[in-house]
């Protein structure tokens, strides 16, 4: 009960302060617009993300390390018809201090676009652009698991925001000693209440039901491996509420409050784990200066192998990889700033403070990423 009470003192304290939603990563999503002007266009696409994440942690629940380096993906891309797009490239993953490249690998999108809803088919709109909560996706994922491939299909309306999707993470053929590995969700938003600012229409205030969801499987019926059929499942359900400011300083502020459960479907159990939940309270506001975020998480017995790993019951670490920590509770303080240099050019900043209340110790994780997304045509159609 201590759950859901904390739940309902969350949503009360929202309503007190007239506060939104969760963290802010615009600036590091990786988009495949498609416009109708653009039609029997060629263009020339280039992605880059250059990324520094400092974890200072030394917990037994996660690992502290560093990730140095850049991501490109340049593509040619081109526009057969006006709701049509299509886009080859080559992904490269570089790591500072490594001799190679870490991942060098091919990039194919056929994206077909009506007025509220895209289908996209090979490379997908994947990581952060899904919109998940961290205790069901990891932030980190963006650098260590950039590429998804499958098919998607996104709705967008002025009440509803829906993103499914399937990733083929691993191919099974016959006989190997392997399993085949498939990832999949979907992220729902449904507006509940939009209601303009009395003295400034350009204020607003904001009610959403969040739902998400994931769901990793491993197995096959062709493959030579002893390991068993894996099947688990993230959800999470919410409420948000955000409050809108036409103000120099004041943006916004904003709370996101959710109920997390875990759960392992498979017929033999592998994790220490059978089932678990857990409440994550977010409260936050964003100004001119800097946007700032305050998170609360307890969990008992949470596991989620797409999500963060300080939110886990079970150690990810590579010292102490058996230590279990059933009940967790995390407070966690994100200050963040983007800044746009240019025109499609975006500098983002965060330190992340984060105290394990069971085992007091202030650690953090810091961080810069520099962005680039841009396209130009190549060719014109003709007229």
């Amino acid at each position: 009960m201590r759950f859901y009470k904390l739940l309902l003192g969350s949503v009360l304290l929202a309503n007190s302060l007239a506060a939104l939603a969760q963290t802010n990563n615009d600036a590091l999503l990786l988009k495949t617009a498609l416009e109708a002007e653009d039609a029997g266009k060629l263009k020339f696409g280039l992605y880059s993300f250059g990324f520094f994440r400092n974890n200072e942690y030394f917990n037994k629940i996660a690992d502290g390390y560093t990730l140095f380096g850049y991501q490109l993906n340049p593509k040619l891309i081109y526009y057969p018809a006006a709701s049509v797009r299509l886009e080859a490239g080559v992904f490269l993953w570089k790591d500072f201090g490594s001799s190679g490249y870490q991942d060098i690998a091919p990039t194919f999108t056929v994206k077909l676009q009506r007025d509220t809803w895209a289908l996209l088919f090979g490379t997908l709109e994947g990581s952060l652009n899904h919109g998940y909560i961290e205790p069901l996706y990891d932030f980190e994922r963006v650098i260590t698991n950039r590429l998804e491939n499958g098919l998607q299909y996104k709705l967008h309306t002025h009440t509803v925001v829906l993103d499914t999707w399937v990733d083929w993470n691993n191919m099974l053929y016959r006989g190997e000693d392997d399993q085949e590995r498939i990832n999949g969700g979907a992220a729902l938003r449904l507006q509940l209440m939009e209601r303009p600012g009395r003295k400034n229409a350009a204020d607003s205030l904001r009610l959403t039901l969040p739902l998400q969801f994931t769901a990793q499987h491993k197995g096959g019926q062709i493959d030579a491996s002893d390991l068993p059929l894996t099947t688990l499942a993230n959800t999470a359900i919410g409420i948000e509420l955000e409050k809108v400011y036409a103000r120099k300083v004041l943006h916004r502020l904003y709370t996101q409050n959710y109920l997390v459960g875990f759960r392992d479907f498979s017929n033999d159990y592998q994790l220490p784990y059978r089932k678990g939940h857990g409440i994550y309270l977010n409260a936050g506001a964003d100004t001119k200066h800097l946007n700032m975020m305050l998170s609360y998480w307890q969990g008992k017995g949470y596991l989620a192998e797409l999500g963060g790993k300080l939110y886990q019951s079970a150690s990810t670490t590579y010292k102490y990889p058996d230590y279990l920590q059933e009940e967790r509770r995390l407070l966690l303080l994100r200050l963040m700033k983007d800044i746009e240099i240019i025109d499609h050019l975006n500098l983002t900043m965060r330190l992340e403070p984060v105290m394990d209340l069971d085992n007091p110790k202030l650690e953090f994780s810091s961080g810069f990423y520099l962005t680039l997304d841009t396209e130009f045509f190549v060719a014109k159609p003709k007229k």
